[in-house]
């Protein structure tokens, strides 16, 4: 396989951006040909000046175009891969399109939590994952914020975390001092890091008599640093702020080695290299709730994550974090369990997974009224029952629908896209709400950038199946954090009633009771939801009917059909050996 890797930014001694790419470059080096193409190298000398200042610049791109375009035109290039977006992933999409090869967009951060803002760099990133085969994100929050710009371009993403290269049998210090040294760092220090909010967290710390000293590691613009000098004088904590500069990624090894914890106060983060370089070197870190890791790890780890961006807040976290008697064995834990989904060989096997997969096409007989939907309950563990879907056999079901171009969605989100977008969406939908589905269904199909429905029973949430006399098996209730992580990733939270009773046994009152009260909840606690499941699938007319009064839909079992017009209340969902025969692909 040959590829064309089109970046700006690369090697070990640059920033975030530099490294990720050496990294990825290196894994797909190991199996295919590549070769690096700079979009921001010029190969042509162009003067600028006269009258239209935008001239020069056009014209050394389509100067730099035709030169790259004439050089591999005739190599069979299989992939071009633009390793983040803005100009560069524009460039790589349109020299893809000349040399009549397959294009994939590799998204950063910035290049899309941000772009929203700007129209410039909305066009790039529009115009870039349109002409994309897949766009690979590092965290949902990506996909979220790629979904605000163009709703049918979600079915592209896949999410590829950023590698852990080493750190595993590294020892996390006790802190020594009470001076409390905190730091952050990146090649070009700026705003993104929220250095002006950090400057006002020691100044509250000094208020309070707490003793705080903040290192700031990267370059920084010399108009900022004169704002930034200015922020500092006005405070009075002069003493309390060293700025390093710009260093070598060995030099930030040593610094942070005096460091009780790493700070990432960004607003918003794709997947942060400084608190995995943190991380690998036995520090630990402390963040803003954005990004892979907060996606990863917040619920198992809710200690290491900010309530909000302010001050008040971020100083109480530091100071709880640092107070931990077990922080040096938490955050073991942590690195470990953000190594087994991040380690080198996990990551290399995403991007050879990504380029490998068969581009097969599926017919689906759907259209855009007609909705298909699996429906499931439990995932885990080996064996089949009536409950549970056995591991392996749900990531073989995800896996062939992303491997066939299709997607698996909340109700929510379909129900968002223009109908013609919905024939390559399939609605995943879970009842009762077991904790399976955070420990494993989450993980496979976050992978994808999947999300689904799960229709809760309000009283059992954080509860045991007892209730259900006919399962032989134990099963824990998703608890309210757990819930909260699945609206957090995209997942949609909805109403199976309030005890999981058989509607047609109940009065009146009591139906009613089930329907409005349950919704009441859902909504106040995991925003409006649209549908409902009905417990056992129990439903007839006059039950649809009380039904209708709280939600645009309801979900039966296997009666009722699949129009969203017709069978409004009663729609079918269907078995994943259903699915297989539905989409006539043979296996």
């Amino acid at each position: 396989m040959k590829i064309l890797f089109v970046t700006s930014e690369f090697g070990s001694n640059g920033g975030g951006l530099s490294l990720s790419s050496e990294r990825v470059f290196n894994y797909l080096s190991e199996r295919y040909s590549v070769q690096i193409v700079n979009p921001k190298n010029p190969q042509v000398l162009v003067a600028d000046g006269g009258y239209n200042q935008e001239l020069a610049s056009a014209i050394r791109h389509e100067n730099d175009l035709k030169i790259d375009a004439y050089q591999y035109q005739d190599k069979d290039i299989d992939y071009v891969i633009a390793f983040g977006g803005g100009f560069n992933g524009y460039y790589a999409s349109i020299l893809a399109q000349r040399i009549n090869s397959s294009f994939i967009l590799c998204l950063r951060g910035t290049d899309v939590n941000l772009a929203k803002w700007s129209p410039i760099e909305t066009f790039y990133l529009r115009e870039s994952a349109v002409h994309s085969h897949k766009v690979v994100c590092l965290s949902r929050e990506m996909i979220e914020n790629l979904r605000l710009i163009d709703k049918s371009l979600c079915i592209k993403c896949v999410l590829i975390p950023n590698s852990i290269v080493g750190g595993g049998d590294v020892t996390f210090m006790e802190k020594q001092n009470s001076t409390i040294v905190i730091g952050t760092a990146s090649t070009h220090l700026n705003e993104k890091k929220g250095v002006a909010n950090l400057l006002s967290l020691v100044k509250l710390a000094k208020e309070g008599g707490i003793d705080i000293n903040l290192e700031l590691v990267g370059e920084v613009d010399a108009d900022l640093y004169e704002s930034y000098v200015k922020i500092i004088n006005g405070f009075e904590i002069s003493d309390h702020i060293t700025f390093h500069g710009r260093v070598s990624r060995p030099e930030l090894s040593l610094l942070m080695r005096d460091w009780d914890l790493y700070v990432q106060a960004s607003v918003c983060e794709g997947h942060p290299n400084s608190v995995i370089e943190s991380l690998e070197n036995g520090i630990s870190f402390i963040s803003t709730r954005t990004g892979y890791i907060f996606e990863k790890l917040h619920c198992d780890f809710p200690e290491y994550f900010f309530d909000d961006n302010t001050p008040t807040s971020m100083l109480k976290g530091i100071l709880a974090l640092l107070n931990n008697k077990k922080l040096a064995l938490r955050s073991e834990q942590l690195r470990d369990n953000l190594l087994k989904s991040s380690d080198s060989n996990t990551i290399k096997d995403l991007w050879y997974k990504l380029l490998e997969s068969p581009s097969k096409e599926v017919h689906c007989a759907f259209d855009g009224d007609n909705i298909l939907s699996v429906g499931l309950h439990d995932v885990q563990g080996e064996v089949h029952d009536s409950i549970t879907t056995p591991i392996d056999v749900f990531r073989q079901f995800v896996d062939f629908i992303y491997d066939h171009g299709m997607g698996l969605c909340s109700m929510r989100y379909y129900l968002s896209m223009p109908p013609k977008e919905r024939q390559s969406w399939i609605v995943c939908t879970f009842d009762d709400g077991y904790a399976g589905l955070y420990s494993h269904a989450l993980p496979i199909l976050s992978k994808y950038g999947f999300s689904a429905t799960v229709f809760v029973c309000t009283s059992l949430i954080g509860y045991d199946n007892k209730w259900n006399n006919k399962d032989s098996k134990m099963r824990m209730h998703l608890n309210m954090d757990e819930l909260l992580t699945l609206n957090d990733q995209g997942w949609e939270i909805a109403s199976h009633g309030v005890h999981h009773y058989n509607f047609l046994k109940l009065t009146d009152i009591e139906l009613e009771y089930e329907i409005q009260q349950s919704k009441e909840q859902i909504d106040s606690l995991f925003g409006p939801s649209d549908c409902f499941a009905y417990p056992y699938g129990a439903n007839n007319a006059y039950i649809q009917q009380c039904v209708s009064s709280y939600y645009r839909y309801a979900f039966a079992v296997n009666q009722g059909g699949t129009s969203l017009s017709a069978d409004t209340y009663q729609l079918r969902r269907y078995s994943i050996s259903e699915i297989y025969k539905i989409l006539t692909v043979e296996l």
